[in-house]
């Protein structure tokens, strides 16, 4: 295929918003001209053509009554597709990834940010903005998460103030895994000596010890939602939660959490106690 005709395919995808939208819909299977003229909101007459065009190309074939995608078609779509996803990620909010710290999460997944299309931000109230309670995750995450039946839980930030896990809830979860960073850990072994610390683990939930340093300020995954807490790109915390209930920012999250389950070390809850209840003083590292 010679220059000419890559650029031909390329503007025949990205200047019409009608034939990206039938390709997308005929990827969940074949579909006949009302169904495709009933999803695009659109007549027959000009829908044809934009039809044509695609066939013309190889990209859908015509089977019977029906339309579908070609080999070829399906694999330009899946791309597409996770392209026109990430379009959407960051033009639904650009100023908030714009602002944020994302070498936290590794490039393969960077690359999949397309999963993320139907994520929300959520913002602190402006009354909270200046207070303590803004370290509080809102409430829309705790509802959920005491609706989930396993967690998945990664933090490289310790706040005495965070008091959005209530304990009883928390140790009632029998199918739980959490991940804290070194400097997590670092963190409350230097609180005064007269502070103490309940990590409220339940008995049997999986701790694992990340040694290296991350950007990533928190991730939680359920099976009902994710949620994603990044710093700016100058390392302020502004708890401006990123959180999706949809099935793919969800499988994104799990690939997120996996990615650094695999670096860390497992740990008991008696190492993890021992370690908080030694109370090393830590060295500035400044």
């Amino acid at each position: 295929m010679d220059s000419l005709q890559k650029a031909t395919l390329i503007d025949l995808l990205l200047r019409s918003d009608k034939r990206r939208k039938i390709l997308l819909f005929l990827r969940e299977g074949p579909k006949n001209i009302e169904e495709i003229t009933g999803f695009l909101g659109s007549s027959c007459i000009a829908t044809l053509p934009q039809i044509k065009r695609l066939a013309e190309k190889r990209l859908i074939e015509q089977e019977d009554k029906n339309y579908k995608l070609s080999t070829v078609g399906l694999i330009i779509t899946e791309k597409m597709a996770s392209l026109t996803g990430t379009f959407e990620v960051f033009e639904n909010n650009l100023d908030y990834w714009g602002q944020k710290d994302l070498t936290g999460i590794p490039s393969f997944l960077r690359l999949k940010f397309g999963k993320l299309a139907c994520s929300r931000i959520i913002e602190p109230p402006l009354n909270r903005m200046f207070e303590p309670r803004m370290f509080e995750p809102p409430e829309e995450f705790i509802d959920s998460l005491k609706k989930s039946a396993e967690i998945m839980y990664f933090s490289s930030f310790f706040q005495p103030s965070f008091s959005g896990f209530d304990p009883d809830f928390l140790k009632r979860k029998t199918d739980s895994t959490f991940i804290f960073t070194k400097n997590f850990f670092e963190r409350i072994l230097s609180l005064p000596s007269g502070e103490t610390v309940d990590l409220m683990l339940p008995g049997n939930s999986n701790l694992y010890l990340y040694g290296g340093a991350s950007s990533l300020v928190s991730l939680t995954v359920t099976e009902r939602f994710m949620a994603l807490l990044l710093p700016n790109k100058k390392g302020i915390l502004d708890r401006n939660f990123l959180i999706s209930f949809d099935s793919e920012a969800i499988e994104w999250g799990k690939e997120l959490f996996t990615y650094y389950k695999d670096l860390s070390r497992k740990v008991s809850g008696d190492e993890a106690n021992s370690l908080i209840s030694e109370k090393i003083p830590v060295c500035d590292k400044s």
